[in-house]
């Protein structure tokens, strides 16, 4: 039962560190400006993570403003188009409660090259204008593929098996 409670307080003891030294990671905490442009009356900016966007996913935020009162935009329907060759795709930039001037698209890049970015912006029904730039996507991706399997299996074996082999080691037999 010793053990038990020692090895309880160590895993408490790591998880109270970890959590008072890690620092708080925030959506918009590390963006990198990739366009800045004007169009109908707008002020549109388009920022990303990661920095040099990759094979892979990516996270767009994009910051509309009224050029005539320099007021953020916080009531518009924005839509990121990506395209290159063939291939096109569409994500609707949403913005939250808590951040209602910056709207947040993602998207998957399946391939590198220079990609045909258009930021669509719509404040009034049936107007809808477009500012479009150029989005060279590298092609290293930013994780492979098997990391985040060996990852998993390897939290699955100190967070299950561990302790199901501990339990098994140390149990006492009962006497009758």
């Amino acid at each position: 039962m010793k053990q038990v409670f020692i090895g309880s307080s160590l895993i408490a003891f790591i998880v109270i560190v970890c959590l008072l030294t890690s620092s708080r990671a925030f959506a918009h905490g590390d963006m990198k400006e990739i366009f800045s442009g004007t169009v109908d009356g707008y002020q549109i900016t388009v920022s990303v993570l990661p920095h040099k966007p990759m094979v892979g996913q990516a996270h767009f935020t994009i910051e509309p403003k009224d050029i005539a009162s320099g007021n953020p935009i916080e009531q518009a329907l924005v839509t990121l188009i990506v395209r290159h060759g063939d291939e096109a795709f569409e994500s609707r930039a949403v913005n939250s409660p808590s951040s209602t001037t910056m709207y947040d698209a993602n998207l998957t890049f399946y391939e590198e090259g220079d990609w045909e970015t258009e930021v669509k912006i719509q404040t009034i029904p049936g107007h809808e204008s477009s500012v479009f730039f150029i989005l060279p996507v590298s092609g290293e991706s930013i994780v492979s593929g098997t990391s985040a399997g060996y990852f998993f299996l390897f939290v699955f074996g100190v967070l299950v098996v561990v302790p199901i082999i501990l339990f098994l080691k140390y149990r006492g037999n009962k006497a009758t």
